[in-house]
């Protein structure tokens, strides 16, 4: 139990017991005496000072439900019980509150809000959905009764009732959450895509889009299925409008591009994307591609200028891995072949430990990307970590 938060507590917890005695008492006619406060609540500051804050909220709580003034206060004891993982003991309590006869329907609203939360931490989420529907019905509790049923949406991949619940709270919000429901027509448009519906990911794609025009994930969904139906040039094209809006994405798509590429039979437009893609930022990760390329290409000396620029500029770790597997099959000394080679285990071990994306908003790190943080739910906040850094 947070102390501070008790501490808190118990003074208004006081007061509202000594209002209590003193208003029955002046309805009684018996006016005038000063009551003290009840002995519970000295009992229970007593536990607090001696840092016994479970004991303290015991008796703290077992004083409250004796009078039915005190609901306010009861539910910030539910919320606090769930704060500090005791969610049994909320829902419990909740579920006296709404039992109680002559409840108000505003009263009644708040503690089906909270129980619901009650529910949703538990796991419990179809009747955490059912309350929450009933408690979005009063005017005060709709906006986050709609936020907590998009969590619910989320977390069971139920994407067209988050997107009607989104679009509710978009109105509420004045427009904030349209990025997130362009998010949730390329989750469907991929659903279709792996289940081979491609005209109906298609026109999820166009739905995104509208939403927000500059959506990377949608741009290389785009890309996606207009190279499954062969249109390859013109899914380079989608893959190539990345340059101007989201040049961090390049890299996510760069295997796309060169794969269509492929198809057509054409090297010179993956080259020129290459080009286009390593013009619009320094991610080593493109540069390394430009090696391989170079060095299929059977252009190796120009390979190799392009790693010694970058190991020597930028301190690529990536980059002098490659190059010590260069310089290991030029040298024809078992020896010197055999130091290389060690080496390139070392900085292969080293880049083994290096997370490749994180979350920018909780710092999250991983090795591949999520367009939801899987820590803090975020979307679009996940991007590659580029290590290089400039020698002076």
């Amino acid at each position: 139990m947070d102390p501070i938060w008790l501490g808190l507590l118990l003074p208004v917890a006081a007061g509202s017991g000594w209002f209590v005695a003193r208003h029955r008492n002046d309805a009684r006619g018996k006016g005038g005496t000063g009551l003290p406060a009840p002995t519970a609540y000295f009992k229970s500051l007593n536990f607090l000072l001696t840092e016994q804050h479970d004991k303290a909220l015991d008796v703290l709580l077992q004083a409250l439900e004796q009078h039915d003034e005190d609901l306010e206060i009861q539910l910030a004891l539910g919320g606090l019980f769930r704060r500090r993982g005791e969610i049994e003991r909320a829902t419990q309590l909740h579920q006296g509150l709404i039992a109680r006869v002559g409840l108000s329907p505003e009263h009644k609203g708040q503690v089906l809000f909270e129980l619901a939360n009650d529910y949703y931490k538990a796991g419990l989420l179809d009747r955490s959905e059912n309350l929450l529907l009933e408690a979005a019905g009063r005017k005060e509790l709709l906006e986050p009764s709609l936020h907590l049923l998009i969590q619910i949406y989320e977390s069971e991949k139920e994407w067209k009732n988050a997107i009607g619940v989104a679009v509710r709270l978009d109105k509420l919000a004045e427009g904030n959450l349209r990025v997130v429901i362009a998010q949730y027509h390329c989750e469907l448009a991929e659903r279709e895509v792996g289940a081979g519906n491609y005209p109906l990911a298609q026109a999820e794609v166009a739905d995104a889009l509208a939403l927000d025009p500059s959506c990377a994930r949608a741009r290389i969904l785009e890309g996606r299925l207009q190279a499954i139906s062969g249109n390859h040039r013109d899914a380079i094209v989608s893959w190539s409008g990345l340059v101007g809006e989201h040049p961090e994405m390049l890299c996510e798509v760069v295997h796309l591009v060169k794969a269509s590429s492929n198809a057509l039979g054409s090297l010179s437009l993956f080259r020129g994307f290459l080009d286009q893609a390593i013009a619009a930022t320094e991610d080593e990760r493109l540069k390394l591609m430009l090696v391989d390329h170079l060095a299929a290409d059977g252009s190796k000396e120009e390979a190799e200028k392009v790693l010694l620029n970058l190991v020597n500029e930028a301190a690529s770790l990536p980059g002098l891995h490659r190059l010590l597997q260069f310089r290991a099959l030029d040298t024809a000394d078992s020896r010197i072949r055999a130091d290389y080679e060690l080496l390139r285990h070392v900085t292969g071990k080293l880049l083994e430990d290096r997370a490749g994306y994180e979350c920018r908003f909780c710092g999250l790190q991983g090795r591949s990307l999520h367009w939801q943080c899987p820590g803090c739910r975020s979307w679009n906040t996940t991007s590659a970590r580029l290590f290089s850094a400039t020698l002076n």
